[in-house]
């Protein structure tokens, strides 16, 4: 039996050096107002906000006057009740997770140190507890280890802890401390069940002891449908499937263990049934990792992105959010979510959601490269450490149906561009993984070599070289960025971006009044919300320098960030099976960036981006080789077509048309009764004088698939003096957006415009945003809004739209 300690008030008080030593804070309660009140699992930093004695960290530069927290000792103090113990049972206190080492203390007796922040460390307190019912827990958490930020040397890393807090392109320095994870009491008989393992069949369950262990499995209907003592068999279960491919289907499994007859212990787990295998891309050399995913006995196109922390305060449980981006990821069709190696090994509420929604999951190990050097360490006691990590973390995730791939770190390098496969730490961390969880594929790294970087001038000088290569993380600019995609051969692409601006509730949220104005470069505040990633000056080369405002500059940023990732996930995507799948970075944010590469905000709201990519994951696409976005008049077109499909499609037209942006047609081509395995259309024709948009359809039965281009001579300034007039109509859960007067708006945009003050969680889904629409055409969006309080309110901007903005009231 559990008996959490996590729901009851604690307390929380800062100490400079052994003060705390001084204070004797695991003896009776001194000084009461100087201490703060306290949630766990949860962080320093937000405890303190929420306390009012810092400010408020996602707001300008405030994180800069946070910085000394990480460097002062902080202790959580906890009274509590617990019945003694009855004869024969045994009385643990557990903590699942301290970031990164505390003393703990319990009724005064000191129980021991605990080191590590994926460290789960189990106390013997069954005398302690047998005495008594009122209890002292005091856990003192040390500040935080020295270790790297972004630009560093790897080397000089010795702890195993998330790096990104130390400082990172999209977070800021604000090294994360606390109990961030559970802490209870176990009440257990001298028979605990230790381990889960589940194959495609078959359940074993580990409990040291001379007694049986019960087991029963239940289907999602609660109908018994096994049973066994330690291991029991399934005859056909249903099967667990990523999603786009079936139902993740899960059964319930109840596991009880006796000691003399009586019992001793008892767990529960959501587990699935499923075959994991990996294939090596069509055309691959042997020396090349099997990237390929095959569940099942299906092979899957790995359609993923790149997961990061939730927020810098990781510690908070957010389960709101965290289900809702899940749910956007399932939305976007996505099966596949790397989990970072500058992050986290993610916790058991991340494993729970991604098991029911069908989401395999790429865990790395907590190892990242750092601009310098990038080599992790190799003295043995670090190498032991990482070693006897593993072989607790491994066991304790290799149930769940949703984890498939194992990598050592993220970019680990041997020098500058060198992908590592071979270094102390990473063999040690792949002899256990193999050892102990050999169903799962082991990537020492992410890219793995021999090239490291998707890059033009490496394909063409060595294209067998692109096994899983990074990059860019930028917009190549008009002439670039279609053609290197077009011209990647990578078998995978597992890190590659565009980056934006972000929405505007989140520049009115975090950036001051004062501040937003143009130029966003070199000014404090924006460049403390993501320097790294302003691309202010690339926007306004592609629209002629012509941008004047903020509002502006926000639309022509997401407006490049959205076609230039969407294009880049199709060029790979359509590659298959010689690529065998594509993972945008980076899908959420863990920071308020006021640019970023992220396709979510920091709050939940999806950039047009997300959309973009959404739409590049759909089972079934129409598309065109378009190789540049700016074309010189004396080019001429001369696009080839192509269409994919997942699943088999009846006979297909494809439709081509070529529309200046008045909406005049100036090529139509019509190709009928084609396949997705033998379709090689082209459009041809002479540049116009003016952007223009080529717009494909595609008719299969009942199925319609398109994609519009928008493609220019020179630049896209023309497009900041259109006056298009749409208007829009809610009924009901859809909106529909018509186009009244005006050129083809190249970019409308649907966003959440609830103020930023108030009663405004929860969040908006939508079908759509930053679409193209053509003059005359009407777009039916579809819109949910997941636990939204307060007044609902809808934006309808995009360039070139008069008015700049459309509100619409939600009843």
């Amino acid at each position: 039996m559990r008996v959490p300690l996590d729901r009851e008030p604690w307390r929380v008080r800062g100490f400079l050096g052994d003060e705390w030593r001084h204070h004797r804070v695991w003896g009776p309660l001194r000084e009461p107002d100087a201490w703060l009140p306290a949630t766990v699992p949860g962080s320093v930093v937000d405890d303190l906000w929420r306390a009012n004695a810092v400010p408020d960290p996602y707001v300008g530069l405030n994180t800069r006057a946070i910085e000394w927290v990480s460097d002062r000792h902080w202790a959580y103090r906890h009274e509590f009740r617990l019945e003694p113990p009855p004869p024969g049972q045994q009385a643990f206190l557990c903590l699942d997770g301290v970031d990164h080492s505390a003393f703990v203390y319990l009724d005064g007796t000191e129980l021991g140190r605990v080191d590590g922040m994926f460290v789960a460390i189990r106390f013997d307190v069954t005398e302690l507890v047998r005495t008594s019912a009122e209890h002292t827990l005091v856990v003192v958490v040390e500040p935080t280890p020295v270790s790297e930020p972004q630009v560093g040397h790897t080397a000089k890393v010795r702890v195993h802890k998330s790096r990104m807090t130390y400082g990172w392109d999209f977070c800021p320095r604000l090294v994360h401390q606390g109990i961030w994870q559970s802490v209870y009491v176990e009440l257990t008989g001298p028979a605990r069940i230790t381990d889960l393992t589940v194959t495609a069949d078959r359940v074993l369950v580990g409990a040291p002891g001379n007694d049986h262990v019960e087991l029963t499995l239940t289907d999602a209907d609660g109908v018994i449908v096994a049973t066994g003592d330690r291991a029991l068999e399934v005859r056909d279960p249903r099967l667990w499937w990523p999603n786009g491919s079936g139902t993740p289907y899960l059964y319930h499994l109840t596991a009880t263990a006796y000691a003399d007859g009586v019992v001793s212990d008892r767990r529960e787990y959501e587990i699935g049934f499923r075959t994991l295998r990996f294939f090596r891309a069509d055309g691959a050399s042997t020396d090349a990792a099997p990237y390929g995913i095959e569940v099942n006995g299906r092979r899957i196109f790995a359609k993923g992105w790149n997961w990061v922390p939730l927020d810098l305060s990781y510690g908070v449980p957010r389960p709101d959010r965290l289900r809702h981006l899940l749910d956007l990821a399932v939305d976007a069709g996505v099966n596949l979510l790397r989990v970072w190696g500058g992050g986290l090994i993610e916790t058991p509420e991340f494993y729970a959601e991604c098991d029911r929604r069908g989401l395999l999951v790429w865990q790395e190990f907590a190892q990242s490269s750092s601009g310098i050097s990038s080599t992790p360490a190799d003295d043995e006691d670090f190498v032991a450490m990482m070693r006897s990590q593993a072989e607790a973390i491994v066991p304790r995730l290799r149930h769940h149906p949703s984890l498939a791939i194992w990598g050592g770190g993220n970019e680990l390098q041997a020098g500058e561009g060198e992908p590592l496969s071979d270094a102390p730490v990473l063999d040690a961390l792949g002899d256990v993984v193999r050892r102990l969880d050999p169903e799962r594929l082991w990537l020492a790294t992410s890219p793995t070599g021999p090239a490291f970087l998707n890059r033009l001038d490496l394909i063409r000088h060595a294209p067998d070289n692109q096994h899983d290569v990074h990059g860019p993380w930028e917009h190549q600019g008009l002439r670039d960025h279609y053609a290197l995609y077009d011209a990647g051969t990578a078998q995978l692409l597992s890190e590659f971006g565009v980056e934006g601006m972000t929405m505007p509730r989140s520049v009115a949220q975090v950036v001051p009044e004062p501040d937003r104005r143009l130029p966003t470069r070199g000014r404090p505040v924006w460049d403390h919300l993501g320097r790294w990633w302003n691309n202010e000056d690339l926007v306004q080369e592609s629209f002629g320098h012509r941008i004047r405002d903020l509002d502006t500059l926000g639309l022509a940023s997401q407006f490049l960030q959205r076609d230039g990732l969407q294009y880049a996930t199709e060029a790979h995507r359509r590659r298959w099976p010689r690529c065998v799948g594509t993972l945008p970075w980076q899908f959420n944010e863990p920071f308020p960036n006021a640019w970023c590469t992220s396709a979510v905000t920091h709050t939940g709201e999806p950039k047009p981006a997300y959309y973009g990519v959404a739409a590049a994951y759909r089972p079934a696409l129409v598309g065109a080789v378009c190789t540049r976005q700016s074309w010189a008049s004396h080019d001429g077109l001369r696009l080839p077509l192509w269409f994919l499909s997942e699943h088999p499609l009846p006979p297909a037209t494809v439709t081509a048309r070529l529309l200046t942006f008045s909406g005049t047609e100036l090529t139509t081509l019509t190709y009928k009764d084609v396949s997705a395995d033998a379709f090689a259309g082209e459009l041809r024709a002479a540049t116009p004088a003016e952007p223009f948009v080529v717009d494909l359809q595609l008719i299969a039965g009942d199925f319609r698939a398109e994609r519009r281009y928008v493609l220019t001579g020179t630049d896209f300034a023309d497009l900041l003096d259109h006056r298009i007039e749409v208007d829009a109509e809610l009924r009901g859960d859809q909106l529909s957006v018509r186009h009244l007067s005006g050129p083809v708006a190249p970019f409308v945009r649907i966003r959440d415009a609830r103020p930023v003050q108030g009663d405004a969680g929860g969040w908006l889904r939508l079908s759509d945003s930053g679409f193209v629409l053509l003059p005359g055409e009407e777009r039916t969006i579809d819109l949910r809004w997941h636990g939204a309080g307060g007044e609902r309110v809808i934006a309808i901007d995009g360039l070139g739209l008069d008015p700049r903005e459309r509100l619409i009231r939600c009843t």
